[in-house]
């Protein structure tokens, strides 16, 4: 093997994660990304969107971390694009940058007669608009011509010719994909969160020995009731709120895999369940096919009918605790401006529950007020005996290691998310 080519194998320890991409195209087609990872922390990612059938694949975005650079993590993460989806039609789309221009000019293509760039539009034209997909092969080949690169130009149909009139003749074949969108009034949905728990409620919430339902509202207190994860722009990682668990599991997951500098101490990704919405009330929100992403800047009222959580160290170890009766929460507004009367009433503005409101709550005017003051009672004894019974066998954290983080972080009223958004 020659030095170039060991110098483009990728490192030990690479794994690759296949997960959603939340990004919203205005149809039924699926965001979908995939992760190199090395040793856990992300190398490269490449963006892209399925049809609703499965049958055909856009990419949109393949980016390698400047650090992760010449060692083929690019050609592994295209290589797993097209093993992912083995019979499906794939388009490109352009390549603006020169870097990945020589990269494709290098990329030795698994399935070159599955890229509807190298066949004709008749076979993949009820997929793609023909206008669009031969529009993108007419800039790739300008961009190869200022490069000098090849670009595979004797495998593309009608390399560098002029396509106007037969683009125009096959869009007519072309008809967005009909696909049911998630609906928050129909289906109850599950929002992720990522959080990093102070250590004796860590080893309480995940302590498999002691009651679930405790854990599951010493979880929730400590979150807060009014601070259930929201996304303020489509570029967050959670803040969503899916039709399944799992993905909001695997949000939790991606806001940790995306983070630039990760804290010391374990994490723990939270789902929260809540029932669907009432009809008379509906906030306004984008949906996909299967994540709903509420843009009403005021709070939401929810009802949670319970929690799930795990350690990522142990994802197989899913805890899951379901509350007696509903629990109201809320999404908090985006900013205290746009708070509801109803919000103000209860929370100040740091988002804190208000004394009088506290004390209303822990009335026992209602079986469940009743209960839930009685957990309260036993998650505050059980947590204190746990932190009693590990205290001499946990050891301090270095010095200058970063200090545990609170879960009750504001919601960003703009911008991204903490972490490195690679492009």
């Amino acid at each position: 093997m020659t030095e170039r080519a060991q110098a483009r194998l990728p490192p030990a320890g690479l794994s690759l994660w296949k997960t959603s991409y939340k990004y919203d195209l205005g149809n039924s087609w699926t965001g979908q990304r995939l992760v190199a990872l090395v040793g856990g922390a992300m190398a490269g990612h490449l963006d892209f969107f399925v049809h609703p059938d499965g049958g055909a694949v856009s990419v949109f975005l393949l980016s390698v971390s400047p650090g992760h650079r010449k060692h083929g993590f690019a050609s592994v993460l295209m290589d797993a694009l097209y093993a992912s989806y083995p019979t499906a039609w794939i388009d490109h789309g352009t390549r603006l940058e020169p870097d990945g221009i020589l990269w494709w000019d290098r990329y030795n293509e698994p399935a070159p007669e599955r890229n509807v760039h190298n066949r004709p539009p008749q076979e993949w034209a009820s997929y793609f608009d023909a206008r669009h997909i031969f529009a993108d092969k007419a800039e790739n080949a300008a961009r190869n011509r200022t490069t000098g690169a090849r670009g595979h130009r004797d495998a593309e149909y009608r390399y560098g010719e002029r396509t106007e009139g037969e683009a125009q003749e096959y869009t007519r074949y072309f008809r967005e994909a009909a696909a049911p969108y998630a609906d928050p009034r129909a289906q109850p949905l599950y929002g992720g969160l990522l959080t990093y728990l102070p250590p004796g409620l860590h080893r309480f919430v995940h302590d498999t020995t002691l009651d679930v339902s405790a854990r599951a509202n010493a979880l929730l207190s400590h979150v807060g009731h009014d601070n259930l994860p929201r996304a303020a722009t489509i570029e967050d990682y959670t803040g969503f709120w899916n039709t399944t668990a799992d993905a909001a599991l695997a949000d939790a997951a991606h806001a940790e895999v995306f983070q630039e500098h990760r804290p010391a101490q374990p994490s723990t990704h939270v789902v929260f369940h809540a029932l669907p919405l009432d009809s008379d009330d509906v906030p306004t929100y984008t949906a996909s096919t299967h994540h709903v992403h509420y843009t009403d800047a005021s709070d939401i009222p929810l009802h949670l009918t319970g929690l799930s959580w795990r350690a990522p160290a142990r994802p197989w170890d899913l805890h899951s605790g379901a509350f007696p009766s509903p629990v109201p929460a809320s999404l908090p507004p985006l900013g205290w401006l746009d708070a509801t009367p109803a919000y103000r009433a209860r929370y100040d503005e740091p988002g804190e529950l208000r004394p009088e409101a506290t004390a209303l709550a822990s009335q026992p005017d209602s079986v469940h007020a009743s209960q839930m003051g009685k957990i309260r009672d036993l998650t505050g004894r059980l947590i204190r005996e746990v932190a009693d019974r590990s205290a001499a066998q946990v050891s301090p954290l270095p010095v200058g290691s970063p200090a545990p983080q609170h879960a009750r972080q504001p919601v960003p009223t703009s911008g991204r998310p903490p972490g490195p958004r690679v492009r």
